[in-house]
């Protein structure tokens, strides 16, 4: 589907619909219909359709507040008290909720819901995490071409890249690359 999720938190997949931020900007979530498939891949309810007018507006206001926050812990920086009543404002409508089928056993996921409550999922998935044990573990990753955040839930708290598989990789090989090459040089003297 072309969107990553390698941060390990939901708000966070969901600040990386801007591919390549502060690089080349290409904006993931472009139409209503590219909103409802980040939601299905996402595995978040249906939103009802047509989504209503002004929700996807909302919904990049509120990327682009976690956004902030999240630039601002890894920063070091105080935030603006403006993006935190985005996401607080997004918090308000409440997520949809499960309800019990008639066997009395099985839940069964809430129909299609006002994009707006499937928002503030996101929103305190957000405030979750900023307020939550894993908050000064939120980092950048130092792959060279990639702009996601992600949570280090490793024991040390060391880790480097968003995924292994995808940037851990790269500069892993990068440096095998550096270090042959320096040595073959080197040997051929």
């Amino acid at each position: 589907m072309g969107f990553p999720f390698r941060s390990d938190v939901l708000c966070l997949d969901f600040v990386a619909t801007v591919a390549k931020r502060d690089m080349a900007d290409r904006e993931l979530i472009v139409t209503d219909d590219d909103l409802q498939t980040w939601f299905y891949v996402a595995g978040l309810p249906p939103a009802e359709t047509p989504i209503a007018d002004g929700a996807l507006d909302r919904a990049r206001e509120l990327r682009e507040a976690i956004n902030h926050l999240t630039r601002s812990r890894v920063d070091g920086l105080r935030p603006d008290p403006s993006r935190i009543e985005v996401i607080n404002r997004a918090a308000e409508a409440g997520p949809p909720h499960h309800t019990l089928a008639a066997d009395g056993t099985t839940a069964v996921h809430s129909p299609a819901v006002a994009a707006d409550r499937i928002l503030s999922i996101i929103a305190r998935d957000a405030i979750d995490l900023f307020t939550g044990e894993y908050r000064d573990r939120i980092r950048r990753c130092l792959g060279h071409d990639c702009s996601l955040y992600f949570v280090d839930r490793s024991r040390r708290g060391i880790r480097r890249w968003c995924s292994m598989a995808a940037c851990g990789e790269k500069a892993s090989s990068a440096a095998y690359r550096r270090r042959h090459g320096a040595k073959s040089t080197v040997s051929q003297d």
